[in-house]
């Protein structure tokens, strides 16, 4: 995969990585940080791993809805779905499946600043 994702120039990107899938109200400040940090321009991937794939289903949060229509790129694990068999599912819209290259190379990337939940 060859995703790349924008922010307002000279601003850092950010890389979320969410590896929790449903999650107690009382956890949702990761996500709901992704969709400030989406709402206010800045340049953020959201990348599900591990159980965090799940939320790649349609409907399946509504803070993900908020944070795509603000503007965020979203992308699932492709091991990781594969692993829990959603790798033919439907995923939501504009959902991205990449692999751990992929991850490791953002990660890596100095101008990208990321947080691991």
């Amino acid at each position: 995969m060859n995703t790349t994702w924008e922010g307002a120039a000279g601003r850092p990107r950010h890389l979320l990585v969410e590896s929790q899938g449903r999650a107690d109200v009382g956890e949702f400040g990761f996500r709901r940080d992704a969709v400030a940090l989406a709402a206010a321009g800045r340049g953020v991937l959201l990348y599900l791993v591990q159980d965090g794939v799940a939320l790649a289903l349609p409907g399946s949060d509504e803070r993900l809805d908020a944070f795509q229509a603000a503007g965020g790129t979203l992308a699932a694990d492709d091991f990781s779905l594969a692993q829990r068999g959603l790798a033919d599912a439907s995923l939501r819209p504009r959902t991205q499946v990449a692999g751990m290259d992929d991850l490791a190379r953002w990660v890596l990337d100095p101008d990208v600043q990321v947080v691991w939940h």
